[in-house]
């Protein structure tokens, strides 16, 4: 563990050491790296001093910071050619020994990528400080290049022998036996359990011996990460952020160079997720009565049931009176259906003394006093099937086996997901007056697509009611999930279309985009907008045309200190 400790901390000294004193020019901060910027209409580059007196290059393009790789760069520095190779995606690193004296240094960069082909002139100032540890490295820097260098290994050797000692003292040993009062000896206990985490599975070498090379491959296998300038970001006292083009990477910021132009006049409504009621439908008991289940079960949430399907039954469930008075019905049928039966067979045996038509009608009021008793006693003892009233998913399910529910209670809500509207309102009816365009934008972030189908007559608490169908619905969205409804109108404004997550809220509470001055430096703009259409937003006031403004990771800048 000692070895580790000391390796890692010798190793790892020089990156935080070893920019101080480096670099005294705005905008980046004054312990920065020396560093130099060259742009043109299409790259943007960006070279920074490491102290091993190696320029690192971060190639990206100029109009939206994405960064190049496998660029084709050829260089000069001070009139001499100099190898540029890539050293990680859009990375590359020019190695000469000029870079290691103080005094300016002029390199001339000719950049192919693709079709597009650049010649970047490029000048950085070598400070004396970086000069003189390039010439004369102290032990941090010999450390840095221990790869190559004997005392390194000597070292390693040294600290490999020091574990395994230390291994070796600290390994632990069996106890003398115990002996009893009665003289009775006990025999040692051997524990290798106690032993294993010591000791490796073949040799018994100890794993504390084990650490030292461990760390020493380590070290030396970390020694080019260490070598490439690490800047931290930060706030610069002018209120601009500083973010070096690693930390960009991660981040991912892009940009884009603004313009004005004209944009439609959007307004915001509050609205929610309705069911097509073409499409849909609800359920709900005939009568009041208990529920029971049709065969299979009650269908559960979200599955498919189509048009006229048994979804429950409802057993009508009666009063004592009520009951009392239907039995009563019963037995009157039940007395005049007995004499109607009678009549009928006496009417039958004189077939030839008695018109037909008289023996037709006895017959006839028989089935009608049988069927009139069917009638009540189903209402008595029977059910009622409850039948889906559109076809699509079970939205709702509220029926329960044995419950008792009153007529017009809900049981089942079907929606067919595919066909969804959206109903918004506007406090404002002129403001929707001529609607061109909406959509719609969850808390989630999801954008919907929506067709203008009409707007109310009457005001629904002081205000007209709107509805949209969805173009294209989602998966997963659910009826009454609440939307932002984003109405574009036909008059027109003039102003800057940016993404919406390019202007975030500032500490201070005004909105705020960050302009990109230089490839590493960001200044936050205040800005005035108004929504557009869901996605983008209108920049009305506080960014002039030809800027180039941070559209992705914005938020992630702001929160840099």
């Amino acid at each position: 563990m000692f070895a580790a400790t000391f390796l890692t901390l010798l190793t790892a000294a020089p990156v935080t050491l070893a920019h101080e004193g480096h670099g005294e020019e705005p905008p980046p901060p004054a312990n920065a790296a020396p560093r130099a910027i060259a742009h043109s209409d299409i790259f943007d580059l960006v070279g920074v001093l490491g102290p091993d007196a190696r320029l690192w290059l971060y190639l990206d393009r100029y109009a939206s910071a994405e960064p190049i790789d496998n660029a084709e760069i050829t260089a000069t520095l001070d009139g001499q050619s100099v190898p540029v190779t890539r050293s990680a995606e859009a990375t590359y690193v020019v190695s000469h020994p000029l870079l290691g004296q103080a005094g300016p240094r002029n390199l001339i960069f000719t950049i192919t990528a693709g079709s597009d082909v650049d010649l970047l002139p490029f000048e950085i100032e070598v400070p004396a400080v970086a000069a003189a540890a390039a010439a004369a490295p102290g032990w941090r820097e010999t450390a840095m290049r221990a790869a190559v260098e004997p005392v390194i290994w000597a070292a390693g050797l040294a600290l490999l022998l020091l574990g395994v000692l230390v291994g070796r003292v600290a390994a632990p040993r069996n106890l003398p036996p115990l002996v009893a009062a009665d003289t009775v000896s006990l025999k040692p206990r051997a524990e290798p359990a106690l032993e294993t985490p010591h000791k490796a599975a073949a040799g018994g070498v100890p794993v504390r011996a084990a650490a030292a090379p461990m760390a020493l491959i380590l070290a030396l296998v970390a020694l080019p990460v260490l070598a490439q300038p690490l800047d931290q970001p930060r706030r610069q006292p002018d209120g601009s952020v500083f973010v070096p083009k690693p930390t960009q990477r991660l981040l991912g910021v892009r940009a884009t160079i603004v313009d004005r132009a004209d944009a439609p006049v959007s307004l915001q409504l509050v609205g929610q997720v309705i069911a097509d009621p073409n499409a849909s439908g609800r359920v709900q008991a005939p009568q009041a009565g208990r529920v029971e289940s049709p065969e299979g079960g009650f269908p559960a949430l979200g599955s498919r049931v189509d048009r006229g399907q048994t979804l429950a039954y409802v057993v009508p469930v009666l009063g004592a009176q009520e009951r009392s008075g239907v039995q009563a019905t019963l037995a009157e049928l039940d007395s005049q259906i007995g004499i109607a039966q009678q009549r009928t067979q006496r009417l039958a045996g004189l077939a030839g003394s008695v018109s037909t038509r008289e023996i037709a009608e006895a017959r006839a009021e028989l089935d009608g006093l049988r069927a009139r008793r069917a009638a009540v006693a189903e209402g008595l003892n029977g059910r009622l099937a409850v039948q889906a009233t559109a076809s699509g998913f079970i939205s709702v399910a509220a029926a329960v086996g044995g419950q008792i529910v009153d007529a017009r209670e809900l049981l089942f809500e079907i929606v067919e997901p595919t066909r969804l509207w959206v109903e918004a309102v506007a406090y404002d009816g002129g403001m929707v007056a001529d609607i061109a365009g909406a959509r719609a934008t969850t808390s989630a972030g999801l954008t919907l697509d929506l067709a203008f189908i009409g707007r109310g007559l009457a005001l629904r608490q002081q205000a007209v009611p709107l509805q949209f169908r969805i173009v294209n619905a989602s998966p997963g969205l659910s009826v009454g999930t609440p939307v932002t409804v984003t109405v574009q109108t036909n008059r027109r404004a003039a102003g800057i279309v940016l993404p919406g997550e390019a202007v975030i809220r500032s500490a201070e509470g005004p909105p705020i985009v960050f302009e990109m001055t230089t490839a590493e430096r960001f200044v936050p703009r205040p800005v005035r907008v108004q929504p557009l259409d869901g996605r983008n937003v209108l920049v009305i006031a506080g960014l002039d045309a030809g800027k180039r403004v941070v559209t992705e990771a914005a938020s992630l800048i702001a929160q840099i200190r």
